[in-house]
C-alpha cells in the first residue's frame, strides 16, 4: 500500500523531502496460511489499495484477534497506523512482525518509513540497509534511504540511494525528483535541472516536478520560465501551495504586484504559515527594504566584536576567506590583525569594484584578493590558491537567515574552508520576545485619528516590519527566548525547523506583537547581540517585528503559545493564544 505522502513540493527556499514510500500491501504467497486467513488477507488488501482504511484496519484487527502472531496482519496493520500519522503505534506493530518473521524484507522497509515520519532518521536508515541485506534490488527501500540520507544531511549517500533506485528502474520518475532536490542542495543545478526534467519526460502530470523545475529557473534568473513551470504545475494540480505561492513569488519579481498579492492570498487561504506567501504578501504591501551599508559600517560595536575575534584567530599563516564583501571593511580588519592572505568575494559588480578601490586607498591590494563572483562559484585551484583557514562573514540579515546564510556556510564548509577550519561569528541565534510601548504601538498601528477609527486601515499594512530606525521606546512583556540556534562550527547541514514556544509574560501591558533580533556568538567569548533595548547611534541589523491583527492586553504570568518556524532562508512567528 503506498503511503498517504504528505508532499511537500518544492518551495523558492529549500524544500523538505517527501514522506517514505512504503510500497503496495502484498498478499503472501498462496498456501502459506490457511485459505480463511488467506481470504482475509486478500479482502483486507482491496480495502487497502482501494483507500478505505477502516475496512481494511477491522479485517485485520479479526485476523490478529484469532491469531495474535501473524506477521503479515501485524505489518499491514502496523501500515494503515502510519498512514494515519499513528507512527509510534507503526513501529511496535512492525516491530512485532519482524520478531516473528527475521527475513521480512517488505516490513524493514516499512519501518524504516515510519521511523523516518518520528524523525529518527538514523534508526530509518538502519531498516532499510537491513532490508536491503536481504533483497539488493529492492527499489523502493533505496528510494526511501535517499530520502533519509537527505533529511541527516548526508547529500552525496542520498544522491548514490536515488541513483541506485534509478539503475533498477529506469522509469522512476520519483527518484529523478527527489534526485533533483539533493543535487540542489549539493549546488549542483544544472544537474538538478536534468533530473527535473527527466522526471517529467517520465511523467509529464508530475506537477512536484514542474513546480521544482521552477525553483530552478527562479534561482538561475529565468522568471518566464519559472513563471510557466508554476502554471503547469497549477493546471495539474490545482491545490498546490508551494506552486502558488512561488508563483505569488515569481510575479512580485517581475513587478507584477496586483497578481502577486493574488496569489500570495491564495496560498495563505490553504496553509496561513506558508513564509513564502507571508513574506511575499509583506512584499507586496511594503516594497523590498534595501540593505543599508553605511549603518552597518558605522555599527561600532558590531566592528569592535568582529574585530576583536578576528584578531584572536589570525595568525601570521592565516589564509581568510570572506563570503560578501560589502565595502571591504572586514577584509581590512583581517588583514590588519595579520592575515598572509585574505579572498573575499562579492556578487555585486558595482560593489566589487567599489570595495577594490576602497581596499586600494587603504594600502592592502596586495594582501585582499576581491573577486566578483558568489562564493558558490568559487572554486579552490582557480580562485583560492588552497582550502582556507577561516571563513567570516556579515551576510546576516535583519532575520539573520535571509541573505541565504545557511547554504552558503554549507557550500563553503564542503568546498572552501578546509577541515580544521574556523567560522566567525561561529553561530547564531534568532531570539524573539513579546513587545508593547505606547511609542512603538503609533509607528506601527493605528486606532483613533482625529474622531474617526482607522483601524480597518492595519488590515492592508504588512504584519512582518523591518524597524528602521533604533530609537523607539520598546518595552519587552517577556523575557528574551532563543528561538533558533545555529552552530556554524560543529554543524554541517541545517534542516528546516518548526517548532511550539511557550513563554511567560513578565510585566502588564499591551502588546503589539513579537519583536525578533540577532545574538552572534563570534568566538568563545565575544557575543554581538543588537538587542532591542540598547539604542545605538547605527545599527547594521535592525529589529523585525510581527505585528498582531489588533493589540492584546496581557498581564504578569500568563502563558504566551508561538508558532516558530524557518525554511532556512527566512523565520516567521505567529502569536497562537495566551492564557
Amino acid at each position: 500500500m503506498n503511503s498517504a505522502e504528505i508532499r511537500h513540493p518544492k518551495n523558492l527556499a529549500p524544500k523538505t523531502t517527501r514522506n517514505a514510500k512504503l510500497g503496495k500491501a502484498t498478499t503472501p504467497t498462496p498456501g502459506q496460511w490457511t485459505r480463511t486467513i488467506q481470504e482475509s488477507i486478500d479482502l483486507a488488501v482491496q480495502h487497502h489499495n482501494a483507500g478505505d482504511l477502516p475496512k481494511a484496519e477491522g479485517i485485520y484487527q479479526q485476523i490478529l484477534q484469532a491469531n495474535p502472531n501473524h506477521p503479515v496482519a501485524l505489518r499491514l496493520l502496523g501500515v494503515v497506523s502510519h498512514q494515519e500519522g499513528k507512527n509510534d503505534i507503526a513501529v511496535d506493530l512492525i516491530t512485532k512482525a519482524l520478531a516473528i518473521k527475521p527475513d521480512y524484507v517488505e516490513a524493514y522497509s516499512n519501518l524504516g518509513a515510519a521511523l523516518h515520519e518520528l524523525g529518527k532518521l538514523d534508526e530509518a536508515v538502519a531498516s532499510y540497509d537491513k532490508a536491503l541485506t536481504i533483497k539488493p534490488d529492492y527499489v523502493i527501500a533505496h528510494y526511501n534511504l535517499g530520502k533519509s540520507f537527505h533529511g541527516l544531511g548526508k547529500l552525496g549517500e542520498a544522491v548514490e540511494s536515488y541513483h541506485r533506485a534509478i539503475a533498477i528502474n529506469p522509469d522512476y520518475a520519483e527518484a529523478y525528483n527527489n534526485l533533483g532536490n539533493a543535487l540542489q542542495d549539493l549546488g549542483k543545478l544544472d544537474e538538478a535541472v536534468a533530473s527535473y526534467s527527466k522526471a517529467i519526460a517520465i511523467k509529464p502530470d508530475y506537477a512536484e516536478a514542474h513546480s521544482n523545475l521552477g525553483v530552478m529557473h527562479y534561482i538561475n534568473g529565468r522568471l518566464d520560465d519559472a513563471e510557466k513551470c508554476y502554471r503547469t504545475a497549477l493546471e495539474l494540480k490545482p491545490s498546490d501551495t508551494a506552486a502558488i505561492d512561488n508563483l505569488g513569488s515569481v510575479l512580485l519579481s517581475q513587478g507584477k504586484s496586483a497578481e502577486a498579492l493574488e496569489y500570495c492570498r491564495k496560498a495563505l487561504e490553504l496553509n496561513p504559515n506558508s513564509i513564502n506567501a507571508n513574506l511575499s504578501l509583506a512584499r507586496s504591501f511594503d516594497g523590498l527594504v534595501p540593505v543599508w551599508h553605511t549603518a552597518m559600517m558605522n555599527d561600532d560595536e558590531r566592528n569592535d566584536a568582529y574585530l576583536t575575534a578576528l584578531q584572536t584567530a589570525i595568525t601570521a599563516d592565516t589564509h581568510v576567506l570572506e563570503i560578501g564583501t560589502g565595502s571591504g571593511l572586514l577584509a581590512m580588519m583581517a588583514a590588519r590583525s595579520g592575515a598572509k592572505q585574505v579572498t573575499t568575494c562579492e556578487a555585486s559588480p558595482i560593489i566589487a569594484t567599489t570595495a577594490k578601490e576602497i581596499i586600494a586607498a587603504n594600502g592592502m591590494a596586495d594582501v585582499i584578493n576581491v573577486i566578483a563572483k558568489k562564493s558558490n562559484n568559487i572554486e579552490v585551484g582557480a580562485d583560492l590558491p588552497r582550502p582556507a583557514d577561516l571563513l567570516v562573514s556579515e551576510i546576516f540579515s535583519d532575520e539573520l537567515l535571509g541573505e541565504s546564510v545557511l547554504p552558503s556556510i554549507e557550500d563553503a564548509k564542503r568546498r572552501l574552508l578546509s577541515p580544521e577550519g574556523r567560522i566567525i561569528p561561529g553561530g547564531g541565534s534568532i531570539m524573539i520576545a513579546l513587545f508593547g510601548g505606547e511609542h512603538i504601538g503609533k509607528n506601527i498601528m493605528v486606532d483613533d485619528v482625529s474622531g474617526f477609527d482607522m483601524r480597518k486601515f492595519n488590515s492592508v499594512t504588512s504584519k512582518q516590519r523591518h524597524l528602521r530606525t533604533n530609537d523607539y521606546d520598546i518595552e519587552l512583556l517577556t523575557d528574551d527566548v532563543e528561538a533558533f540556534n545555529f552552530d556554524f562550527n560543529r554543524n554541517n547541514y541545517f534542516p528546516p525547523e518548526q517548532k511550539t514556544l511557550r513563554v511567560s509574560t513578565i510585566t502588564a501591558g499591551k502588546c503589539y506583537g513579537i519583536i525578533q533580533w540577532n545574538r552572534l556568538q563570534m568566538d568563545d567569548s565575544i557575543v554581538f547581540e543588537n538587542h532591542p533595548s540598547i539604542k545605538t547611534p547605527a545599527s547594521g541589523w535592525k529589529h523585525v517585528v510581527y505585528i498582531l491583527g489588533k493589540p492584546i492586553n496581557v498581564e504578569p504570568n500568563q502563558i504566551v503559545v508561538i508558532t516558530a518556524m524557518h525554511n532556512r532562508i527566512i523565520p516567521w512567528f505567529a502569536l497562537e493564544n495566551i492564557k
